[in-house]
């Protein structure tokens, strides 16, 4: 077999006219008809690379350092709310005197100072999720075609992960090895234990990948604008990112071709332990975890009586959540995450120092954290469920019916005769070679599939408070945070499609007209 057909695989990139006849390379003995590097070994000092990515997002250099600096301040802002405050808002949020509280004050764990338990836990649950999407079994599927051809290959073992996730600690605190109120007297330490880790990683990928990118050319995931192109731009590509798909241990994964870090970092170290936190907040709850005074105290014996119906709900539904993400795990190669994103300290904080933590205390931690149990707000609970479910039937449906049609029309299927809502498909098929739908929930709007989530979270607010209690803030800032977070990835998205797309774009928004409300907006 020659290391140009290679598991099927298309060539990287074509031999550029300034470059010699590259020999084919020969295939290892051991490899078993994987060829890695390959298909043909690039000379890095001939790769002509071009500058396609955004320049000055976020606010260039001055705003992705603000924005590094300011988003943790904001999650620290917003725990210590719930520790100190029951979910209020501490005013002015600047208040020395409180911020010398929630460092020095309060109990070890608790307080947001670092400690060795904090961060070398966080980052033994990161290498646990590691070895399990490296050697559990599962089908590898393959992503979109990469602007050099390639189309990279990912394990799909992430339910079985899951499952995995939930039983090792729960069989710890069965035999007694592990205490299941650990997040809630140890968060303060956890975030701020994933604030440093997430930064060396983010340090990692500008020096390993921006500066050093010669190092990668012959990586199959390796394209045209990775690396840095000036020092000038550091701070924004250690924010923004300098590359798309970045993997290592691609020898020791010829299966695969490499342990993909982004798609990783996204979907499996960050999102799972969300679920895990909030069950360890709902045990905090069961035995009536409080500070006294400075110190805290849980009951030695349990009472189910404290969790109310909105403790489950919110817990069950960010459970099922991610269990939807996981049945539906090929879904995920198509999005916008894993395409186009790069992959910096927005994505690696994001999804292993923001989500991981701020989402389990906006609403487990905010409850964990009333001196009254909330289990008096039954009308509030309904409302929010009824959101939640129609949420959840948007977000699915949506995706899958994109996902659906990418596959069948990616595939080579005859879309003649695919159908959608039971009749023919529309869409417009690009100068570049992609397909835009314009059938079924697609044509309502252009993003009409981000409506589920921003509905959802509504629910999980709504429900997350009761006539005897205060205003939900916390759960509160989630929802605005999340709506800006959206809205923000999609004028992204506009610009970018529109200047890759360019006419056949402005085809597609004179057949979509509507951004996200159908009629509206």
């Amino acid at each position: 077999m020659s290391a140009q057909t290679r598991s099927g695989t298309p060539p990287a990139r074509a031999p550029r006219s300034s470059d010699k006849a590259a020999e084919p390379a020969a295939v290892p003995e051991s490899s078993g008809g994987n060829v890695y590097p390959g298909p043909v070994p690039i000379d890095p000092n001939k790769v002509a690379r071009k500058q396609t990515r955004p320049i000055g997002e976020f606010g260039g250099n001055f705003g992705c350092g603000f924005w590094s600096l300011f988003i943790p301040l904001c999650i620290y802002y917003f725990y210590g709310c719930t520790v100190l405050d029951e979910g209020n808002l501490h005013m002015p949020p600047w208040d020395p005197a409180w911020w010398h509280k929630l460092w020095y004050e309060l109990p070890e764990g608790i307080a947001i100072r670092p400690t060795h338990l904090g961060f070398w836990s966080y980052v033994a649950w990161v290498g646990f999720q590691a070895l399990m999407e490296a050697i559990l079994p599962g089908k590898v599927c393959e992503g979109v075609k990469l602007k050099n051809g390639n189309r990279l290959k990912y394990p799909m073992n992430g339910l079985l992960a899951y499952f995995l996730s939930h039983l090792l600690p729960a069989g710890a605190c069965y035999l007694g090895y592990f205490d299941p109120t650990f997040v809630w007297k140890n968060m303060g330490a956890l975030l701020t234990g994933a604030l440093i880790s997430t930064n060396l990683t983010s340090l990692w990928m500008l020096i390993d990948f921006g500066f050093l990118w010669k190092r990668h050319v012959n990586d199959p995931e390796f394209e045209e604008d990775w690396g840095s192109f000036t020092w000038k731009e550091c701070i924004s590509d250690f924010w923004l990112g300098v590359a798309r798909n970045p993997r290592c241990l691609h020898r020791w994964l010829p299966k695969t071709g490499g342990f993909d870090i982004k798609r990783f970092s996204n979907a499996r170290a960050g999102l799972t332990i969300w679920i895990i936190c909030n069950w360890s907040y709902m045990a905090a709850i069961y035995f009536g975890c409080t500070l006294k005074g400075h110190t805290p105290v849980c009951e030695e014996t349990g009472d189910f009586s404290r969790i109310g119906y909105s403790a489950i709900f919110v817990s069950l539904a960010h459970w099922y959540y991610i269990f939807d993400y996981n049945w539906n795990e090929p879904a995920y190669l198509t999005t916008t995450d894993i395409r186009h994103d790069l992959y910096g300290h927005m994505l690696i904080y994001g999804c292993c120092g923001f989500l991981a933590w701020y989402y389990p205390i906006a609403f487990m931690g905010h409850l964990s954290g009333q001196k009254k149990p909330l289990n008096d707000n039954n009308l509030y609970f309904g409302i929010g469920l009824g959101l939640y479910i129609i949420g959840m039937f948007l977000f699915r449906v949506t995706n899958i019916e994109k996902h659906n049609f990418r596959n069948f029309a990616m595939n080579g299927g005859n879309l003649a005769e695919y159908k959608v809502w039971g009749k023919p498909v529309e869409y417009i098929k690009t100068e570049e070679g992609s397909y835009l739908l314009c059938s079924g929930y697609w044509s309502l709007a252009r993003h009409f599939n981000y409506i589920g989530d921003m509905v959802m979270c509504i629910g999980w607010t709504v429900a997350c408070t009761g006539p005897n209690h205060g205003f939900p803030w916390i759960p509160l800032s989630y929802v605005v945070y999340f709506w800006i977070m959206d809205l923000h990835r999609l004028w992204r998205d506009e610009d970018r499609c529109e200047r890759k797309y360019k006419k056949d774009w402005h085809a597609y928004k004179e057949k979509v007209p509507y951004f996200i409300l159908p009629g509206i907006f």
